[in-house]
């Protein structure tokens, strides 16, 4: 069994991949971080169920802008083979052609399973703004 530490080093890791991935729009680079049933739930839009739809969302937001996240807290708590890290972020989301960029705070909660091949991967993602609903376009696809 894997120790406490490692665990936390293994999802932080894990966490710190996604983002990345996500900073590069690098879509191939979001989907290794996730379960092949993921469920990601970003805010006013619809579930997003799996590989193939969790690609789709990510090419369309990469269609329109680039994302620059920062987690700025994280805590992580094992539970045998699920974890579950409650975090803060900022982030800017600047459009590909024109217009200006927008920067939001907010709070998510990844919920993480070790699967069948002994790694961690994320089968769920839901963020929110701390912001009023009218300044939050960062978060359309």
């Amino acid at each position: 069994m894997q120790s406490a530490a490692a665990g936390h080093a293994e999802i932080q890791a894990l966490s710190e991949a996604l983002r990345t991935a996500v900073n590069e729009g690098d879509v191939v680079g979001i989907l290794a971080c996730w379960a092949p049933d993921g469920v990601l739930m970003p805010p006013h839009h619809p579930s997003v169920h799996g590989h193939a739809a969790i690609a789709e969302y990510f090419r369309r937001v990469f269609a329109t802008r680039r994302l620059s996240f920062t987690f700025t807290g994280s805590s992580v708590t094992l539970a045998e083979s699920v974890a579950f890290e409650r975090l803060t972020y900022t982030a800017v989301s600047k459009p590909v052609i024109g217009g200006e960029a927008t920067e939001d705070v907010g709070k998510g909660l990844h919920v993480y399973a070790r699967q069948s091949d002994a790694r961690w991967r994320i089968t769920q993602d839901i963020w929110n703004t701390d912001l009023s609903r009218g300044n939050d376009s960062i978060h359309r696809p």
